[in-house]
């Protein structure tokens, strides 16, 4: 009998099929049977009984299909669910530890995506490269008010570095490479051979928020990190630092970060993230000034589109195998107990 692989991500089946083909190999192909229950399309009554016989789950990369308990209650044949990246908020990892449900994501596949991307506009925020690009479009030579708003080099920076995992490690190193000093906060603190490795320096985040030219996000969404950047904090920020927050909206107060900017305690700031996605046209950043805004593709480049897809078919590929998947992030029992 065929194992029932389930995609939430907006995937026809017949592409999912011919990924798994091409990347598990047509062998194992014939194993499966994909079943794609397209985002938005689906409410929670036809989600819970989609998951009710199926063997594995690839989850949904747009994070609009949420597993929460109730659902994940229903997935009794579950032998894992693959979140096609590194984010999985929208899966209650609690819920499927419960159950002995195996979450595996995506960790590290986007990280030079990313750490490129924040390198990118950090210096696109410190050398003023949207009002210059608008002025001389508009047939505004600006040349000389250029120097009076301010373009600054990157190099002799201190850039600040929140959360130092895989991004945020990439990240240090390419900080380095433009002669910033670093430093970091992280829940943990790393070995000291690590950070000298890295050259980077541990702060607490207050320390951390008041010290940095260039403060840059890279942790999860957790309730722990749910408005990590506050009102409170952020008027602890240091004057005319930049903000770049390539992680997950809900770490920064849009509200009270959008004031800072309107008030020029904050000299630009960059998101790729945020609170509501798609954003929505009421979100206060979209009226701020100095922002560079992008639509969550950080990390979703050609080539960490393809890392992603590889490592996620693969490790289905694993577990339809008898192999443990990798990158589990619950703590449960291989392979998983069923009926």
């Amino acid at each position: 009998m065929k194992k029932k692989l389930l995609c939430l991500s907006p995937l026809p089946d017949m592409v999912v099929m011919g990924l798994f083909a091409m990347i598990a190999g047509p062998e194992r192909a014939e194993l499966i049977t994909a079943v794609t229950l397209l985002p938005g399309e689906a409410g929670k009554n036809e989600l819970t009984e989609a998951v009710k016989d199926a063997d594995f789950i690839l989850g949904d990369y747009t994070m609009n299909t949420f597993l929460d308990a109730d659902v994940l209650k229903s997935a009794t044949r579950c032998q894992l669910i693959q979140q096609p990246s590194a984010g999985y908020q929208h899966i209650d990892v609690d819920a499927a530890q419960a159950e002995g449900i195996p979450v595996a994501n995506v960790a590290g596949a986007n990280a030079v995506a990313v750490a490129e991307h924040t390198i990118m506009v950090a210096l696109a925020l410190l050398k003023k490269l949207i009002i210059s690009d608008e002025k001389t479009k508009a047939a505004q030579w600006a040349q000389d008010e250029m120097a009076t708003i301010g373009v600054f080099e990157l190099e002799g920076r201190t850039f600040g570095v929140i959360g130092m995992g895989r991004i945020g490690r990439e990240v240090a190193k390419r900080a380095a490479a433009f002669g910033c000093s670093i430093v970091y906060f992280d829940v943990v603190k790393l070995p000291d051979d690590v950070e000298a490795e890295l050259g980077i320096t541990y702060r607490p985040l207050e320390e951390l928020l008041a010290e940095s030219d260039v403060i840059s996000i890279h942790t999860p969404l957790t309730p722990e990190t749910e408005n990590l950047l506050s009102e409170e904090r952020i008027a602890g920020i240091k004057h005319n630092a930049v903000v770049i927050n390539v992680a997950r909206g809900g770490v920064v107060d849009e509200v009270a970060l959008a004031v800072a900017l309107e008030e020029e305690r904050i000299d630009g700031a960059a998101f790729d993230v945020f609170t509501t996605e798609p954003i929505s046209g009421d979100n206060p950043l979209l009226a701020a000034p100095k922002t560079i805004l992008t639509p969550h593709i950080a990390g979703a480049t050609n080539e960490s589109r393809l890392r992603i897809i590889n490592f996620a078919i693969g490790n289905i590929a694993r577990a339809l195998s008898g192999e443990k998947p990798e990158d589990l992030v619950d703590d449960v029992a291989w392979p998983r107990p069923t009926d």
